[in-house]
């Protein structure tokens, strides 16, 4: 059984950040290619996690909606956004 996405502070912890932008009023993300190309296909970037993230939705949300999926997509681009910021500071 796959571990549920609300329990691995990567993303509930990403999605606060992005939920607070929002109440900041910040409209927008910039994704910076080059820089989630250095993470994007390791085993343990945002893209193998964002996969098991959506299987633990498929898996343990089926009858609730799937309500998590919007929020993991949310928390990825916020995740995303990060990746180019950081790699300039």
């Amino acid at each position: 059984m796959t571990r549920h996405w609300s329990k691995d502070p990567y993303w509930t912890e990403a999605a606060d950040r992005f939920y607070e932008l929002r109440e900041e009023g910040v409209k927008q993300l910039v994704i910076d290619l080059d820089a989630i190309d250095k993470t994007l296909y390791h085993g343990d970037g945002p893209a193998y996690r964002a996969l098991e993230a959506m299987l633990s939705v498929h898996e343990h949300e089926g009858m609730d909606g799937f309500r998590g999926a919007p929020r993991i997509v949310l928390a990825l681009l916020q995740i995303l956004s990060e990746q180019g910021r950081n790699s300039k500071e």
